[in-house]
């Protein structure tokens, strides 16, 4: 038995590895990533399952499959792919170590594979292999995903796990070596010089340790092996099993954000690596989520622009006037009246995505310069983080229906917890009340069969909160549940929750 029987990983849901991400990015810098639609998976150290479960949901055509050495995990994913009913999947109990073989045939062979949250927490001989799988067994032009813990932003989480680890060493209960050590790491903080740079670091810590799972951080802050790097090493150990970097799985994580323009300027005549590496420093990064290749394909430096025409588009920003925010934070300037026109589209068609062609259809065939700055426009969105960007699209229902209907996904997932995946497979966390709506909508419930559903919810849980108050009692709930009904099930559809 492992670690993971006995403290569960927390089943999460994470976006970048999507293959329409991560065929999107490839595709930036050249690389001639495999259709998502229809494509071979592989995650390494797959947990319960959760993140490919998802996206066997959301493109039927591919094929996924799935490792882990916690048997407990495997069953929890194989249980939820029979309520599922999903035939696209399969989860395998076993080491990483033992895909290490050669690949026969195509079949063996996976365009994209993921390791996410699995290189700097498995001791060197699965390390090892990890890199070893991709070499082996990716396509001609597979993409893979080593995600990673790095210095130098590792060094002050060093200190913080060093101090927990020491305090609790030789307790076995996960909770109470959980509790003993963040107790010892908060008298730390409180008993050294206050505002110096040790107390500043510690208080760091603490604040991201009680904003965290505590299974999440039972793993990294407890289990033997969490072996950060510097990405230049990662970088070097995978050119030793014949795989080269393309870039970073999320967009924000290659900008020069927050740099000042001569330092970006210096930073962008470095070397690939180095260059990467020097900005590290300047961010005090602290993890990674790497795209990998074999060292055969052409990675081209500059971004192909021209790569996204065949790709599709989304955003959650707001456009007013000409200043476009984005749900980041992120802000910036839309001059020109045809990119107001094609943003404009995107906010009314989210959470569903258009493509490229749809979106230069509204320019004018006879304004050949306004394409070419539509074009332009949505490429530096793109990479600002304004405007997302997938080689596949995303389908959504935005209207409510008579009969709404939830994902069968989310459905069974508020049966286990308060987080659901959306249809843009990313992980949306729900309320009590809103979760029990999304169970409700089976797509044979209509409004008012919703409207009762609700009300009794709400009576048998000691009623709904409005504002400051809690309201109780049937004369008063029906109204409230009433008015409210359609909204929420807007809610639901603006949460890429809803597929009818």
């Amino acid at each position: 038995m492992s670690n993971y029987d006995k403290v569960p990983y927390p089943d999460f849901i994470h976006p970048a590895t999507h293959p329409g991400n991560m065929a999107a990015i490839a595709r930036l810098h050249g690389v001639n990533a495999p259709p998502p639609e229809s494509c071979r998976v592989l995650e390494l150290a797959c947990g319960p399952g959760g993140n490919l479960i998802s996206l066997a949901t959301l493109l039927p055509s591919s094929h996924f499959e799935g490792i882990d050495l916690a048997a407990g995990h495997v069953k929890t994913g194989n249980s939820m792919i029979g309520k599922l009913g999903l035939s696209n999947i399969q989860l395998h109990h076993g080491r990483i170590e033992d895909w290490v073989t050669e690949a026969e045939s195509d079949g063996e062979r996976f365009d994209y594979i993921i390791a996410h949250g699995a290189y700097s927490w498995v001791p060197e001989e699965a390390r090892q292999a990890i890199l070893a799988i991709c070499q082996l067994r990716l396509s001609d032009n597979g993409v893979a995903l080593i995600s990673y813990n790095t210095y130098p932003g590792w060094h002050q989480r060093q200190m913080a796990r060093d101090i927990m680890r020491y305090h609790a060493d030789g307790i076995e209960d996960p909770q109470t070596r959980l509790r003993h050590g963040k107790a010892l790491l908060s008298s730390v903080a409180q008993n050294v010089p206050q505002g110096s740079a040790y107390q500043v670091a510690l208080e760091e810590e603490l604040k991201a340790l009680d904003q965290a799972n505590e299974a999440y951080i039972s793993h990294e802050q407890f289990e033997d092996t969490n072996r950060p790097c510097y990405f230049h090493e990662f970088a070097t150990e995978a050119a030793s099993h014949c795989l080269q970097t393309i870039a970073e799985a999320d967009w924000g994580d290659s900008t020069y954000e927050q740099v000042r323009p001569d330092v970006a300027s210096a930073l962008a005549s470095l070397p690939k690596i180095r260059r990467a590496q020097t900005l590290d420093f300047f961010r005090r990064r602290t993890f990674r989520q790497t795209l990998l290749c074999r060292d055969s394909v052409a990675v081209s430096e500059q971004l192909q622009s021209s790569a996204m025409e065949s790709m599709h588009f989304v955003t959650s920003s707001k456009l007013e006037g000409d200043q476009i925010t984005g749900s980041n934070g992120l802000s910036g300037t839309v001059d020109h009246p045809v990119t107001q026109a094609a943003i404009g589209r995107l906010i009314d068609q989210y959470p569903s995505s258009i493509s490229c062609e749809e979106l230069c259809a509204i320019v004018d065939s006879q304004e050949p310069d306004a394409l070419a700055t539509l074009k332009a426009d949505l490429f530096n969105l793109v990479c600002v983080g304004l405007v997302s960007v997938s080689a596949s699209p995303t389908e959504a229902c935005r209207e409510v229906s008579s009969h709404p209907r939830a994902t069968a996904l989310s459905r069974e997932q508020v049966l286990l917890g308060d987080t659901v995946t959306n249809l843009r497979h990313q992980p949306i966390r729900l309320d009590d009340t809103t979760a029990h709506l999304v169970r409700c909508c089976d797509g044979q419930s209509d409004h008012a069969s919703l409207i009762e559903s609700m009300i009794a919810y709400a009576m048998a849980n000691g009623g709904l909160v409005e504002g400051d108050q809690v309201i109780t009692g049937e004369e008063n709930l029906r109204p409230l549940v009433n008015s409210k009904m359609t909204s929420n099930l807007q809610r639901l559809a603006a949460m890429a929750l809803l597929v009818g």
